[in-house]
């Protein structure tokens, strides 16, 4: 009995113990950001999308079959005026009878292809998918890219956040030092009631230091949680040297914002062409065969009549007048072009800068951790000089 309640009591603790994810680098968040990643991974499925509508484009130049059955039942067979002369010689000049002509049933089978060998507008129409798809990837680059921003923004604040509390508690520990030699010192009326004090607010400024860093760091760990999609805990024991985190400040790289505007600039292009294709002539083959069955008994197909039919066909079309609507469409096809290469224009400016303030903002934070340093360096000795 108490060997099953020990168990039963184990089972309950690992039951209560949440689940943690250890993050020992931040190649690890990245990796893990690529395959569970939301942004990323809708990115990467819209890529999928993009691919199959380039196939689909493709294939609207390949021939076309169709076939096709059909049954009519003609309950009412029209009467057709005939001239009576046509089987009465005899019969007055200007007579006609009536006459019914047809099968009451009929039966219907075709089969048609048609193959387009020229369609300028489908074929500009599969560039345009191409770069469409191309324009998918870079999108990908660019979720990726920016979900890599904020996962390092709230990484590295992290750590600092990290390396802050402890530094918090050593401060508050030498402050707690300072407080009980001051209480004794003030007991043996050494100080005044005034140094007590200050010795006392400074321990509680340190103290409620810590319970901000800490809170502070609860919602970066939350802010974490949130980017990468986790509801289990996360822990970052992330030991590295600082020249692990260090990034070249001169990298030069083409941010993905330009080369996907660059690539809406391409498919601009390509509408350009594909709505001046409108003007071209279309070129297309057709071949049809059917075979009808007439009868005058349902589903009766002992004294039938065949009818086959075949034909092939060349269809020529000449776009002459439409309205307006082509120089339209180009028009407005041209103007989107303008749009977009003065957008990438202003992505290339704002990017540039972005990366200049980012050069500026390196450098400051550079200068203020070895700044940090120096001082964190002689408050500790001080306070440690002190406590003594």
């Amino acid at each position: 009995m108490k060997k099953s309640l020990l168990i039963l009591f184990v089972l309950l603790s690992c039951l209560s113990v949440k689940s943690q994810v250890v993050f020992n680098s931040f190649q690890e968040v990245r990796d893990y950001a690529d395959k569970h990643s939301a942004s990323i991974r809708i990115s990467e499925a819209q890529q999928e999308v993009n691919a199959i509508r380039e196939k689909q484009s493709k294939s609207f130049l390949y021939p076309s079959v169709n076939a096709s059955a059909g049954f009519n039942d003609n309950i009412t067979l029209q009467p057709t005026l005939v001239p009576a002369r046509l089987f009465n010689p005899n019969a007055p000049e200007g007579s006609f009878e009536e006459m019914k002509f047809g099968k009451t049933y009929l039966y219907t089978t075709s089969i048609q292809a048609q193959w387009n060998v020229l369609d300028f507008q489908k074929i500009f129409a599969i560039k345009t998918s191409e770069f469409q798809s191309e324009a998918g990837k870079l999108n990908t680059e660019i979720n990726r890219f920016n979900t890599y921003n904020q996962l390092a923004s709230v990484y590295y604040s992290i750590l600092l956040a990290q390396k802050s509390l402890e530094i918090d508690e050593k401060n508050a520990n030498v402050t707690k030092i300072m407080l009980h030699n001051a209480s004794e010192k003030y007991q043996k009326g050494i100080i005044s009631e005034s140094d007590l004090n200050r010795v006392s607010i400074q321990h509680l400024q340190n103290e409620k230091k810590i319970k901000t860093t800490e809170s502070n760091l609860d919602q970066l760990y939350r802010q974490l949680q949130g980017i990468l999609d986790l509801r289990e805990e996360i822990q970052i024991s992330d030991f590295g040297t600082d020249e692990d985190h260090i990034i070249n400040p001169d990298f030069q790289a083409v941010h993905p914002e330009i080369l996907f505007q660059e690539k809406q600039i391409d498919i601009s292009k390509s509408l350009v062409k594909q709505s001046e294709a409108m003007r071209y002539p279309t070129l297309g083959l057709v071949y049809q065969y059917n075979y009808n069955w007439a009868t005058d008994h349902f589903m009766d197909f002992s004294n039938v009549n065949s009818l086959p039919q075949q034909f092939f066909g060349v269809k020529l079309n000449l776009p002459l007048f439409n309205g307006f609507s082509i120089n339209r469409k180009i028009k407005e096809s041209q103007t989107e072009l303008k749009i977009q290469q003065m957008q990438l224009e202003n992505t290339k400016i704002v990017k540039d800068k972005e990366d200049e303030i980012l050069k500026i903002q390196y450098d400051q934070s550079v200068a203020d951790l070895e700044k940090n340093y120096g001082d964190i360096a002689i408050a500790g000795a001080k306070r440690y000089s002190h406590a003594k």
